[in-house]
């Protein structure tokens, strides 16, 4: 996949999780449940972006 499609489709699964945060019914589980997610989000684009920027941005 596609370097910017892919940070593209993370950064909306993450975006989506931040706004299930803000239901106020959810309990401290849940959010804390959804926060590791995002948490897991991060560290995944993290991951993207070295690689991306380690083969270089010319690599497909």
């Amino acid at each position: 996949m596609e370097y910017q499609k892919a940070k593209e489709k993370l950064e909306l699964l993450k975006a989506e999780l931040i706004g299930k945060m803000d239901n106020p019914s959810l309990s401290e589980e849940e959010k804390q449940t959804i926060q590791k997610s995002i948490d897991n989000y991060d560290y995944i684009i993290e991951l993207t972006d070295m690689n991306h920027y380690y083969r270089g941005p010319n690599v497909h």
